[in-house]
Order: C-alpha cells, then structure tokens, then sequence
C-alpha cells in the first residue's frame, strides 16, 4: 500500500498531469478538502473530508497496519480489508513539499510508502503573474514565529518576502 500526495492547482482536476489524474482515479481511499473532492465527483472509492491532518494520518497508519497483516506472520494469516495494491491519495494545494503538509507526512509515515505529485505552489504562480523573477524570494510560513520571522526579514531590507497565509493568519 502506498500513500500518494497529489498537488491541485488553480485550475482544479483539469490541470493534473495525466500520471496524477491516473493515481487518483485508482485511489482506494481519496482525501481532501471538500473544494479538492469536488473536483472528483465521478470516484466511487472511499472518501474522506479532511478537516483534521492529524485524525487521518492515524487513520492511515491503521490502514499500514491492516497491510502489515497480508504477510504470514509466525504461522499466521489474517487478510485485512484493504488489500496492499492499493492507494491511499491525500488531494492538497499546490506542492506538498513546499510549507505544506508534506513534511508532516514524511515525519509521521513510512517515507519509503509516500509518493508526491507536486503542482504548481502558490508562490510560484503568485511571482510569475507578477512577472517577478522569485529564485531570491525569502519566505515567511505562517506556522511557529510568524511576526517575528516577518519583522526579522523587514529590518534587514530583505526586498521579496512570500507570505504563506493560513486560516488564522489571512492576508487582512
């Protein structure tokens, strides 16, 4: 069983590479946003409205677990529900491993199980409609010491600085 981490794009379902749009369509289990999920109203696997990371990287683990049991085991042999060629795709933002959930997901899962198809990052896409080129950007995420870190960068005449806004921390 392997765990796929599929970047969406502004464009939705539509800008995915024909191998993503191929791993999504074999998903045993698809979670994402509901926004993410939307854009695959045609899949009939198991579905799951992300709202706590967390919950489902246990949930996942679980699903590792059951997997786990298809090898005999000193004499014994107890099938799980969820066969091992099978996918579990996780439907983010953007690239994964670009202050996204990716980290989170190589700290808490066997790395060697995980697969990412990254998408264009907000960032990314932000630097280029502007025309700006972005390879000397800094980056301030909106995790751990925002103000400070944002601050730091402002009082050493830092010119480009990303901000990577989140539901608590908004662009207001």
């Amino acid at each position: 069983m392997t765990v796929h981490v599929v970047g969406i794009g502004l464009d939705g379902a539509a800008g995915l590479s024909e191998s993503a749009r191929q791993v999504v369509e074999m998903a045993a289990l698809l979670i994402g946003s509901d926004r993410h999920l939307s854009y695959f109203p045609q899949q009939s696997c198991e579905r799951w409205a992300l709202e706590d990371l967390t919950e489902a990287i246990l949930e996942i683990r679980r699903w590792f677990a059951a997997d786990a049991n298809l090898e005999p085991d000193a004499g014994t042999f107890s099938p799980p529900s969820t066969p091992s060629h099978q996918l579990i795709v996780i439907l983010v933002a953007g690239d994964p491993l670009f202050h996204g959930w990716g980290k989170l997901l190589i700290s808490q899962l066997p790395p060697d199980k995980l697969t990412f198809h990254p998408h264009v990052s907000c960032v990314q896409l932000a630097f280029n409609r502007l025309h700006v080129p972005w390879q000397d950007a800094h980056f301030v995420g909106s995790q751990g010491r925002f103000f400070e870190e944002l601050t730091a960068k402002l009082k050493l005449g830092v010119e480009k600085i990303a901000v990577l806004a989140d539901e608590t921390r908004t662009p207001a």
